[in-house]
């Protein structure tokens, strides 16, 4: 009997320990600051905007499909011989397309991340926002499908409508 009785006083000490010790680490935390006047934020925040803003505009679907043209591209593009790549008619347009859209929404990626380290309190209606978002579905929805569409006909993507995922 004794011993149940140790072993529940333990129990709890161990359990008002771990309590003090979560109350301390909240206390210890620094209160999140607004913004000044100016629109400014520090590197911290900067990170969590910027966390929060790609969250917001980023479609859930479009790494997937991103890594999809990684490995299609691998896959085909680059192993066809020359001879190959010139039977058909419009690759290289598409796949440049493809190349450029994709390097924009990594450019913008890019711009935005700096923007936000610096302090800059990026809005949704900025316009790297808005050509990123545009890059987005150009890429997804239109050139992509495009390029695996003149590569292999077969295996054409059907039409998905965004609003149904």
């Amino acid at each position: 009997m004794n011993t149940v009785v140790y072993l529940i006083l333990t129990v709890l000490l161990l359990m008002v320990g771990i309590l003090i010790l979560m109350r301390q680490d909240g206390a210890n935390k620094s209160p999140v600051v607004e913004p000044d006047a100016h629109g400014t934020a520090t590197k911290e925040q900067g990170e969590d905007h910027f966390s929060a803003l790609l969250n917001s505009i980023t479609p859930v679907w479009y790494w997937r499909v991103n890594h999809e043209y990684m490995d299609f591209i691998n896959a085909t593009v680059k192993r066809m011989r020359f001879d190959e790549l010139n039977a058909t008619p419009g690759l290289f347009e598409a796949q440049r397309r493809c190349s450029d859209l994709n390097s924009a929404v990594y450019k913008y990626y890019e711009n935005i991340k700096k923007r936000c380290l610096n302090g800059e309190l990026v809005l949704l209606s900025d316009i790297e926002v808005l050509n990123m978002r545009h890059c987005f579905h150009e890429f997804s929805l239109e050139a992509y499908p495009a390029l695996v569409a003149l590569v292999w006909p077969e295996y054409a993507r059907p039409e998905v409508n965004p609003a149904d995922i």
